[in-house]
């Protein structure tokens, strides 16, 4: 899987990620409500370090499976923090927002800058 494969994976997660915590923000009073969360990270270091299961198509047509990482979701079911049933924690949840706000801006500007090495090598070819 190339970087800018990996680049995309990551951007598209963090816009996943950013929905799913306005859900969980948006339901914080919602009874019986269970926080969730995209678990992406461990898949990404797998796939940068090559250890990615292959799989395989049984027909052309088929999609392939390893063009892009798919994160899981995880809902927490451990733990109430309210007497309704309710485990958001807001403050968890906007930091778990400015977080993934820093990691999308991160990841934009490495994208950026490589499309700008890119389009420098072309111009000046």
């Amino acid at each position: 899987m190339d970087t800018y494969q990996l680049l995309r994976s990551a951007l598209n997660v963090s816009a996943q990620r950013a929905e799913l915590i306005s859900t969980n923000i948006a339901n914080v009073n919602t009874a019986n409500y269970k926080a969730k969360r995209l678990e992406f990270e461990s898949y990404l270091n797998d796939a940068m370090n090559g250890n990615r299961l292959a799989l395989t198509t049984t027909n052309q047509k088929h999609l392939n499976p390893n063009d892009e990482l798919q994160p899981k979701l995880i809902t927490n079911r451990n733990t109430s923090l309210k007497e309704n049933g309710n485990n958001v924690d807001l403050e968890v949840e906007m930091l778990n927002q400015s977080t993934n706000s820093l990691y999308y801006n991160a990841l934009t500007a490495q994208l950026n800058g490589r499309y700008h090495m890119l389009n420098q090598v072309l111009t000046n070819s």
